[in-house]
């Protein structure tokens, strides 16, 4: 080695490396959430428009969902398998786009069979802006060194989704229900102009690494299919389910049990949950970043406040529905808070290679799985003649309260586990060594140690502690338990108490009338 050559610091190096502008990701959550509302939210209009039926149009609502899924899973494997996010962002884009304009042909008007084929296509296609977006945020952030974080880009998303939702039913009533192609097209066509000049190019490494793993004949990371990954995803099943109550009723319980409920609180329910989503994805990120908070904590309060919602819904007056707009900020923790910390925290999970995959499950199982499941499920249970509205809310309540019990029981179990069995022992297996993100490369390494199953253990041990919010100079006690976990367990059996004691009240004026 020549000692003349001068020396680069790696930092140096970093310096030099062009980045991806953040601005772009803010862009691309932006206009990916206009035109999506601009288009999504009445597409079921025009289906009525041509002449489909009820049931029609819910075979095509029910087929949905079912291609988004496949197509989110698809795509981000496809994505991991050439580490580039770019063409396979910007090609399923531009292609599905041009699939949703064939709803517009003669020949797809009048028959029922190619539009059902349109619409797969469409969803197949474009179910890449949720997954692929996000982890490209999480790839481009890590360029950044935390200068900012996901929620500072995920929260356009939601100003560009309740601003359009806004302006698409003005703009349609002036152009006619035409516009939300146009209206898609145009702003599709900004969103894949600043994909094509801005987005990163792929990084030879990143395919390198992963063309290894399947090389050596492996099908699936093990981290995808470990105990903690199948944990979490149960989580945001549940809760997905228990939302979807919410998401898919809440307008149709102030429509039919309150008095002159006016379509207008409707449209500003809607403006207050975005509004207040805003500031909620803007800051939540500063819990596990400088107050040292574990995600499971904020997952966790999470789930507290949701329960909380679901029982305010029951005992607001039905003579003035207007009330609920004092109930709808309690959205921004419910959602925005949750989505950050899920995606972080799939983030985390993810093994290198295969960010793209775990953020296509956590995109498909929350929104189309356990949304889909749970709209099936809760209309069957708000008919009047089986458990109503009221009811429903209140048993959604306590199914979030007890399976946030049984949630953080597995996860107190799976600790004191790895702390009796991982921390720097022997006999550790590889396959329990979580393969863990960027977010993990500036933290603390472990000691080495002269055994590398030893290695390997201790490895799993830190990665699991830093999962929590744990780090090396913590001194947890033996469950691992955090004040924030106790208080959230205490709000918890409060709220529990508090349910069913609302419940027994009514039972008994029930009984006296």
């Amino acid at each position: 080695m020549d000692s003349g050559s001068p020396s680069v610091s790696p930092g140096e190096v970093q310096h030099h490396v062009q980045r991806t502008p953040l601005w772009t990701l803010k862009a691309t959550q932006f206009l990916g959430a206009a035109a999506l509302a601009c288009f999504s939210r009445y597409v079921t209009v025009y289906y009525n428009d041509i002449g489909l039926s009820r049931t029609q149009i819910g075979i095509l609502q029910c087929l949905s969902p079912f291609a988004s899924f496949a197509g989110q899973l698809f795509w981000g494997a496809l994505t991991d398998r050439l580490g580039d996010y770019k063409r396979t962002l910007v090609g399923t884009q531009l292609c599905g786009t041009v699939f949703i304009f064939f709803y517009m042909l003669p020949v797809v008007k009048k028959s029922f069979v190619l539009v059902v084929m349109v619409t797969v296509m469409w969803n197949f296609l474009l179910s890449t802006a949720g997954p692929l977006i996000d982890a490209l945020c999480l790839t481009v952030l890590a360029e950044w060194d935390g200068i900012e974080g996901y929620g500072d880009q995920r929260l356009w998303c939601a100003v560009g989704w309740g601003g359009m939702a806004l302006l698409a039913g003005q703009l349609i009533d002036m152009w006619g229900l035409n516009f939300i192609f146009i209206g898609f097209a145009l702003i599709q066509t900004a969103n894949i102009c600043i994909c094509v000049i801005w987005l990163p190019q792929p990084k030879a490494r990143s395919r390198e690494a992963v063309d290894a793993w399947s090389a050596a004949g492996n099908s699936a990371p093990p981290s995808l299919l470990s105990f903690d990954v199948l944990w979490f995803l149960t989580n945001l099943i549940q809760y997905g389910v228990a939302m979807s109550l919410i998401e898919s009723f809440l307008f149709v319980y102030l429509i039919q049990d309150f008095q002159g409920t006016p379509n207008v609180l409707l449209g500003a329910s809607t403006a207050v949950m975005c509004a207040f989503e805003i500031p909620v994805f803007k800051y939540v990120g500063r819990l596990w970043k400088d107050s040292n908070s574990s995600l499971t904590s904020v997952l966790l309060f999470s789930q507290v406040i949701l329960a909380l919602r679901c029982v305010l819904y029951t005992i607001l007056p039905k003579q003035h529905p207007w009330l609920v707009l004092l109930v709808e900020p309690l959205h921004g923790i419910c959602f925005a808070a949750m989505w950050c910390a899920a995606v972080e925290y799939g983030q985390r999970l993810a093994p290198r290679g295969g960010v793209a995959r775990m953020q296509a499950l956590v995109n498909g199982l929350y929104y189309q799985v356990s949304m889909g499941t749970g709209s099936i499920a809760w209309g069957a249970l708000v008919e009047p003649d089986s458990l109503g509205f009221e009811r429903s809310f209140l048993w959604d309540a306590v199914f979030v309260v007890v399976w946030s019990l049984i949630w953080q029981a597995g996860l107190f179990a799976t600790a004191r586990y790895r702390r009796t069995h991982h921390i720097c022992t022997a006999g550790a297996s590889a396959r329990d060594v979580p393969l863990t993100s960027a977010a993990f490369r500036g933290a603390a390494e472990p000691q080495a140690a002269d055994d590398p199953v030893q290695a390997a253990g201790c490895q799993a041990a830190l990665a699991h502690r830093q999962l929590q919010g744990h780090h090396e100079s913590t001194a947890p006690d033996h469950l691992g338990l955090r004040a924030a976990d106790v208080r959230c367990f205490f709000c918890l059996l409060v709220m529990a108490l508090r349910v069913s004691a609302l419940w027994r009240d009514r039972q008994i004026r029930k009984a006296g009338t």
